[in-house]
């Protein structure tokens, strides 16, 4: 059978594995502007956020080609719950099988069926009780990165932030020695790596990335520097040089089905995806409400009286992160408007229905949290940081269900405690001592890599009262 999509006046038939494909009805619509032979490719690397806004306003469910590979986009909010809650759909899909190229099989990239696994393993070190332990580790960190900040500094906050985040995974979740130095060489590398997945995601022609051009020897040398680390951290923690209370040594001492300890590959795809989320995530989600709070100073000052009202100048620990509420909305807020994983992925496991449409067997879908984050229906005035829209009495139920930064379902982010504790510590830690200004004429955008990063120029650190004004020296001159 065939997989059957309207194009304009005639039908166009797309083959699945095996013609294991089965008939779709032919309201399933392709998205405008695809060519032949490389499908919606072009749109995608030209402005893929533009191309998936544009498509949010069509229908439910639609038709993409990344090259020959059909995709059926998901554009509805509540079409995409379903595709993310149901067990009908697993992992997999153009973004999941490019995550694998770095990750491997770990409990990012794993099918539900080894997630059940995966995740026994991995879910203690992520329950709040230690979280609560973590908490001052966090706090610890923020303060030695701050450490370095001088009053009319110029800030990279991204790679400040990679920093930062780097520490903290190396300090809680891989503590063994060898830890931070893979720590440090993943957040080193990341920029080079999101590019290279980003083309080998649009373009899923091996023979095309093993060609000796610039762009693919920067992300072979960054990835091999990155596979170098690992057997020493496995090393490390075989040889009991580990703290025994972390992440990797629940994950070192698990065994499998058969009561055997897992294999070394097994072992290295968790450590690969611990440090790509945990460094990655949380220092894109502080880079973005850095700059987002340089550009919205209303926003700042409102923080920063809450900061000043709860904190009192004080570091702040574990129990502040729920006393913080408006710190927390923020992060909430920035989440919505720039979500790290601006793109998700499923294949279905079987015929089903999504939205009215029929789904075939073996299709890949996809789901993009940042366009139905700007669902206008959904988000008033989507554009505009705003919040309080994330107030209890405001938040609606179709508010919940649309936001997905951190997926849905079963496969729901394990580590989402975890790092939103990070990020609200860090962010009071910075924005309680300090006030972040852009330079003028510089404009923050989103810059889409395989996650989403932002791109804008460095921000100037001023140091900040306690009461919520910039110290000023003498001659009335900001410092």
């Amino acid at each position: 059978m065939h997989y059957v999509v309207r194009t304009c006046p005639v039908s166009t038939c797309w083959s699945g594995d095996g013609g294991a494909w089965v008939r779709v009805a032919e309201k399933i619509r392709p998205v405008a502007g695809g060519v032949p032979v490389v499908g919606h490719v072009h749109r995608l690397a030209r402005d893929p956020l533009k191309f998936l806004l544009r498509a949010r306003g069509g229908d439910a469910v639609a038709a993409v080609r990344i090259g020959s590979r059909p995709v059926l986009l998901v554009n509805d909010a509540q079409a995409a719950r379903q595709v993310l809650v149901s067990a009908v759909f697993d992992k997999g899909g153009p973004f999941m099988d490019t995550a694998r190229l770095l990750v491997g099989n770990g409990v990012i990239t794993c099918s539900n069926a080894e997630h059940r696994r995966q995740q026994a393993v991995m879910r203690p070190a992520f329950h709040r009780d230690q979280v609560a332990r973590f908490a001052p580790v966090m706090s610890a960190c923020a303060l030695e990165e701050l450490a370095h900040w001088r009053p009319g500094g110029q800030i990279d906050v991204e790679s400040r932030m990679y920093a930062l985040a780097a520490q903290v995974v190396a300090r809680t979740l891989i503590a063994a020695p060898a830890g931070r130095r893979a720590a440090d060489v993943m957040a080193a590398a990341l920029p080079v790596l999101l590019e290279g997945m980003f083309r080998r995601m649009l373009v899923p022609v091996p023979l095309v990335h093993r060609l000796p051009l610039p762009a693919n020897r920067r992300f072979e040398r960054a990835r091999a520097r990155l596979e170098e680390t690992i057997p020493q951290i496995i090393a490390q923690y075989r040889a009991g040089q580990a703290p025994g209370d972390d992440l990797l040594s629940l994950v070192m001492a698990a065994m499998d089905d058969d009561g055997r300890p897992l294999s070394e590959r097994e072992v290295r795809d968790q450590i690969m995806s611990v440090l790509a989320a945990g460094v990655e995530t949380t220092a894109s989600l502080l880079a973005w409400t850095l700059h987002a709070l340089a550009d919205h100073p209303e926003v700042e000052q409102t923080l920063g009286s809450e900061l000043d009202r709860e904190l009192g100048g004080r570091t702040p620990v574990y129990a502040d992160v729920q006393r913080l509420s408006y710190t927390r909305r923020v992060l909430t807020e920035v989440l919505r408007l720039w979500p790290p994983t601006w793109m998700l992925s499923r294949i279905a496991l079987e015929p089903t229905t999504v939205a009215g449409f029929a789904v075939p067997a073996g299709a890949d879908v996809i789901v993009s949290p940042y366009a139905l984050h700007r669902d206008p229906a959904v988000f008033p005035e989507p554009e505009r940081l705003d919040p309080d829209r994330w107030l209890p009495e405001r938040t609606t139920a179709a508010q919940r269900q649309a936001f997905t930064a951190f997926g849905g379902g079963r496969r729901k982010c394990l580590g989402e405690h975890y790092g939103m504790t990070e990020a609200v510590l860090a962010l009071a830690m910075i924005s309680s001592r300090w006030q972040l200004r852009k330079t003028p004429g510089a404009r923050l955008r989103p810059h889409p890599r395989f996650l989403l990063t932002p791109q804008a120029g460095p921000l100037t650190t001023v140091p900040r009262s306690r009461a919520g004004h910039m110290h000023q020296d003498r001659f009335g001159h900001s410092r």
